[in-house]
């Protein structure tokens, strides 16, 4: 790592890990080139047979924690944090790289950013390219959060306040969702803000969570959790959420099946909860009906890039 830089403050990366001993070895390395010191990391295994021990114990800066039992890496996520010293704690997904400037770049604003408590940034993803942060997915973000519309603030995008972190603590598990409701959870105790570069590199290993039926399952756990919390807000932020969920999984049927009327059922869901963007939503529904070729004709015709 480099030498210590102008900041005191220690930066507690945890990484939880599962049976990937290969993308491991990327992330940690990519940790060790970070452009900042101090930093520990934690990886927190929860393999059966101490699977990842061998790969941490190749790097002098990582302290291998046992998962006792795997219940999922939020579980994993809170061990670690538990377990850490930082003044900010950088949650990295064993799948994701940092780019060398990315935990210097997010420190130095969060010194010099009052009242913020998560610092996060765009990303390179390995299926989609780079993607930055929506300009307006800064300073009070809750309704945002709730709305499921903060990306790409994902676990390894964001550098989180120790203080702020503590009060969500221990991390609620929502299947592939994890990171959806921990944003509302960080929203509600303070604010958001970004470095608009792209210092994560996002993996796309053939088990990701976010592309699973787990993750859709999760938000829609998330909307039930904070049901009372939505009934603050217009009804189109709640019907925002459930649209864009709806939509995904009509996405995911056609990208399972080909063609599915299942998928037009999600996708007519969607038409009937949105908000707002009705006529492309209502050409989804229709489009659907002739599978995915029909999708993407209507993507085309509304200028989408079908994600």
């Amino acid at each position: 790592m480099a030498p210590h830089s102008d900041s005191d403050g220690l930066v507690s990366v945890v990484v939880p890990t599962h049976y990937r001993n290969d993308r491991l070895r990327q992330a940690l390395d990519s940790v060790t080139a970070q452009e900042y010191d101090p930093i520990e990391v934690l990886v927190v295994d929860g393999s059966d047979d101490e699977h990842a021990r061998p790969v941490v114990a190749e790097y002098d800066e990582a302290r291998y924690v046992r998962q006792r039992r795997d219940e999922g890496p939020q579980a994993a996520r809170s061990i670690g944090a538990e377990a850490s010293d930082g003044e900010y704690v950088q949650f990295l997904d064993d799948d994701d790289r940092l780019a060398p400037t990315k935990i210097a770049k997010q420190v130095a604003l969060l010194e010099d950013a009052e009242r913020v408590g998560v610092a996060y940034c765009g990303m390179r993803d390995e299926a989609r390219g780079e993607i930055l942060p929506n300009p307006v997915v800064r300073g009070d973000v809750i309704r945002r959060a709730l709305e499921m519309r903060t990306f790409p603030c994902i676990n390894s995008t964001m550098l989180i306040d120790r203080e702020v972190l503590a009060r969500a603590l221990p991390l609620r598990h929502r299947h592939g969702a994890d990171d959806t409701g921990l944003k509302v959870d960080l929203a509600l105790q303070t604010a958001f803000d970004f470095v608009a570069e792209p210092l994560v590199v996002r993996g796309r290993p053939g088990d990701s969570l976010s592309e699973s039926w787990g993750y859709l399952d999760g938000r829609m756990e998330v909307i039930a959790t904070y049901d009372r919390l939505y009934r603050q807000f217009p009804d189109s932020v709640r019907r925002r959420a459930l649209r864009e969920t709806h939509y995904q999984a009509g996405r995911k049927l056609l990208a399972e099946r080909g063609w599915s009327p299942r998928a037009t059922a999600q996708f007519a869901r969607s038409a009937r909860r949105t908000p707002d963007d009705r006529a492309y939503h209502l050409a989804a529904a229709l489009g659907s009906l002739a599978g995915r070729p029909g999708l993407a004709a209507v993507d085309r015709l509304f200028g989408r890039d079908g994600v």
